[in-house]
């Protein structure tokens, strides 16, 4: 769901990458937003503008490589946890002291990442990843994942996607070439294996958070059980359609209200 999102303004990251972040202002309690894979900021415009409404401050981020953001396509510009010490470098550069992060997807991954980085993180959400997490550790440290990753990022190289044998990576390929998303860019994420980097288990998160998945994905509940400050929240949908249902925004906004207002 896209809507309205305040205007395009960058900085300069860690490594002189050049993130696109939009920015509500005022005087709110800041929460950051972050995307999932194949996605911009722009898709959880609905979200920003729920949070406004209830007084706090959203700052909407394109996640490295995604969206309006620089876009690198060499492997070492993904390694050291980078798109997650982006989001913290983002915090610095508007002089935020804690703040709260909303995310989806991949950007869930990235909220464990940057709260095993020491971000002042004070309360979360994370859309879309459930189940026990071990499941996504366990998926990632596999040989199985290692050779899916080669499938995906040749299939993302390729200049005739017609020749894509792999469904999931057909898939991906479809995604990006229909949003935009720079294909190299993300072909070059994928080999340079930063998914299995340590630093993503989200067992540590110690702040109140908030785990919404559709009824057709992967169970909220058994996520936030392995969480020792966390709660579940079922909605309509799958992985990807989950963020259709009005109710999964809504809810994320009144939890996020509710401990920072």
């Amino acid at each position: 769901m896209s809507e309205q999102i305040p205007e395009t303004k960058k900085f300069e990251s860690f490594d002189g990458v050049r993130i696109a972040y939009y920015d509500s202002g005022g005087t709110g309690y800041p929460v950051i937003l972050l995307h999932g894979l194949l996605s911009r900021a722009g898709a959880i415009g609905r979200l920003m503008s729920l949070l406004n409404e209830r007084g706090l401050r959203s700052i909407g981020i394109d996640i490295r490589a995604h969206g309006n953001s620089d876009a690198p396509e060499n492997s070492e510009a993904y390694l050291g946890q980078a798109m997650a010490r982006d989001i913290i470098a983002a915090g610095e550069h508007l002089g935020l002291s804690e703040y709260a992060i909303a995310a989806y997807g991949l950007g869930c991954e990235l909220t464990a990442r940057c709260f095993n980085l020491g971000a002042p993180m004070t309360r979360a959400v994370m859309c879309g990843w459930g189940g026990p997490p071990t499941d996504q550790l366990d998926l990632y440290a596999s040989e199985e994942w290692r050779e899916q990753v080669i499938r995906l990022a040749d299939g993302l190289e390729t200049e005739d996607p017609e020749t894509i044998q792999d469904d999931m990576a057909r898939a991906w390929r479809g995604a990006a070439d229909n949003n935009g998303t720079n294909r190299l860019a993300l072909a070059a994420r994928l080999r340079s294996g930063d998914s299995g980097e340590p630093g993503l288990d989200p067992r540590n998160i110690s702040v109140p958070t908030l785990i919404i998945c559709g009824d057709e994905d992967t169970s909220p509940h058994e996520f936030a059980a392995a969480l020792p400050n966390a709660t579940g929240k079922v909605v309509k949908g799958g992985h990807t359609t989950a963020a259709r249902d009005p109710e999964l925004f809504v809810a994320a906004a009144d939890f996020l209200a509710e401990g920072l207002s």
